[in-house]
């Protein structure tokens, strides 16, 4: 399944994308400062990535696009979608280059829509770290809403060792 919405493509991940994952936002320190993930060392960490996703994809139960731009085919974000149950869980990345440009709103919005598409998915959530604000921007302009603060959430490990605090927003159907 591939999608497309403006400049842009949402795609399965390629071998060929691996220079540009890499290029673009896997090794970026301030791009990977939120994640749960650290920056990729090497190309080939980016590599082993697109072959971990290639193992893993599954239309109904493990969602992982490339954001591409339609023009060059460059992969400059992504977003994860697995699903647990009736539930999926939600996580992405842009090139910093991106930000502010709407595009991981609109490429969130499809992955919703796609997953509440199959009838099985009633609940699909996110998290992100408190001190990333634009973020939850992203997450509410999708339509999700705010749920509330978890507490110690998620080991960021480009941040600290130790669980920190996180922002929880959702959408149900």
């Amino acid at each position: 399944m591939k999608f497309e919405f403006d400049k842009y493509i949402l795609r399965k991940p390629e071998d060929k994308d691996a220079e540009s994952i890499y290029k673009n936002y896997t090794r970026s320190e301030n791009i990977t400062k939120y994640l749960i993930w650290k920056p990729h060392k090497t190309l080939q960490d980016s590599i082993d990535w697109i072959n971990y996703c290639k193992t893993v994809f599954d239309e109904k139960k493990n969602l992982k696009y490339v954001i591409a731009i339609k023009e060059s085919d460059e992969a400059i974000g992504m977003i994860d979608a697995p699903v647990d149950g009736f539930q999926a869980g939600i996580g992405y990345v842009l090139s910093e280059k991106y930000w502010g440009l709407n595009i991981m709103t609109q490429a969130l919005k499809i992955i919703l829509d796609t997953l509440f598409s199959q009838n099985y998915i009633y609940r699909i959530w996110a998290l992100h770290d408190i001190d990333n604000p634009a973020s939850g921007r992203v997450m509410e302009k999708a339509g999700m809403k705010f749920e509330g603060i978890v507490k110690r959430g998620a080991i960021l490990p480009n941040l600290s060792e130790e669980p920190r605090d996180m922002k929880l927003w959702a959408i149900t159907k």
